[in-house]
């Protein structure tokens, strides 16, 4: 049995171990392609000596140490380009060619390595499409390739990079300021609905390690209907033949109809339901608010995102229509992101409920799908680093944007 004596030593080891561990660990990567953390106890011009939680203390000579340079923009604006000497929670130290520079990671706005393969450059009949081989999986990386600004149709906390265009196939969008953008869905012009979607950051924080953003924004309608359902016991009618009497007569059924959606006489006896995206002549809007999270994942490569938030439609003389949403994007590789989503909308039907008819009173509902820019829109046409696509399970299951 344990004396006395030696359980007190045992608690004072564990002690100290708990001490030493409880502070800042640095990663260190090896030209072997090791990769080692610890607690950096001494250095000399020629080695490092860390204690790592396994092994203890480690002897690192600084000739076997991977040399990664790293492109880091700063918030101010500054680019930095050199070696990555060392990193922690709180600083990264650059070998620059002015000297080691050591940079708060809360000042940091991106990381990209300069280590990755130059693009490559294809020529098709569509004209020229530029690609690049994708990161080698045990190459270190901080940031994926795309920051979202929404998850699938709701919003993020983060907007568009500034002086970047977004171009989608419904929407197109601007960055005007690292804090304001503009994004309108250039679909509904064709039938005259001038629609505009200002988002702002109100607040950011955070380091490369974890980074928090909040937004709001409005999306203004100047016509049209929302896509946004409700149910109504008359939205369809089936026409019958009466063989006794030689007469023709119709019943009604229930369904979905947009919200705003108006009756109009058909000229036979009954009113039918105006519910075209085009129906619609009064000005509506929409309201959203969005907070994210995005934290660096175990071990360095790529980061996990997480968004709560709520958005509103407000129709003249309808109930205003709620939205609430949970969503995470996690960077699988830094051009792929696998996303999944939980929203609470009671105008909201899935798809086989709203084609068929269906009444459904769940207003819970799921989505899951990824997105990468590394499947060209079609084939003739070749991939692009700027072209993203995605696949989801809800409606339209299939969206893609290019960034410009």
């Amino acid at each position: 049995m344990l004396g006395g004596k030696n359980i007190l030593k045992i608690f004072i080891v564990f002690a100290i171990v708990g001490v030493v561990f409880s502070q800042d660990q640095k990663t260190f990567r090896l030209k072997s392609g090791d990769k080692i953390t610890g607690q950096v106890m001494s250095e000399t011009d020629d080695t490092i000596t860390i204690i790592n939680p396994l092994m203890g203390e480690v002897v690192l000579n600084k000739s076997d140490l991977k040399q990664k340079v790293v492109i880091v923009s700063l918030k101010s604006g500054d680019v930095v380009r050199g070696e990555l000497l060392s990193q922690d929670n709180d600083i990264f130290v650059i070998q620059t060619r002015f000297g080691s520079v050591s940079i708060p990671s809360d000042q940091i706005e991106k990381i990209d390595s300069e280590n990755s393969p130059s693009p490559v450059i294809q020529h098709t009949p569509y004209g020229v499409q530029v690609t690049s081989v994708p990161t080698p999986k045990e190459e270190e990386w901080f940031f994926s390739k795309e920051r979202l600004m929404d998850v699938w149709f709701d919003p993020t906390g983060f907007i568009i990079e500034k002086n970047t265009l977004y171009l989608s196939g419904l929407s197109w969008g601007f960055g005007i300021t690292d804090k304001i953008q503009i994004t309108s869905k250039w679909s509904n012009y064709f039938y005259q609905d001038f629609n505009l979607r200002p988002k702002v950051t109100l607040f950011q924080s955070g380091n490369v390690e974890s980074q928090s953003s909040f937004a709001v924004g409005a999306h203004l309608h100047t016509r049209g209907l929302p896509g946004k359902y409700k149910w109504v016991e008359d939205a369809n009618r089936d026409w019958h033949w009466d063989n006794e009497t030689g007469e023709n007569y119709y019943t009604t059924e229930g369904g979905y109809i947009r919200l705003g959606a108006e009756k109009s006489d058909d000229g036979d006896d009954w009113e039918q339901y105006r519910n075209s995206p085009s129906d619609g002549e009064k000005m509506w809007f929409e309201l959203f608010s969005a907070y994210t999270v995005s934290k660096l994942r175990a071990g360095g490569n790529g980061r996990i995102n997480t968004t709560v938030g709520a958005s509103a439609v407000l129709y003249p003389g309808e109930d205003v229509a709620p939205r609430f949403y949970g969503a995470v994007d996690i960077d699988v590789t830094p051009n792929v992101k696998v996303m999944s989503e939980v929203f609470y909308d009671a105008y909201h039907p899935e798809f086989i409920d709203l084609m068929e008819g269906n009444k459904n009173n769940n207003a819970l509902h799921f989505d899951v799908g990824f997105m990468t820019n590394k499947i060209p829109l079609l084939w003739i046409l070749g991939q692009s680093d700027n072209l993203w696509i995605g696949y989801h399970f809800q409606r339209p299951f299939i969206s893609f944007y290019w960034k410009i």
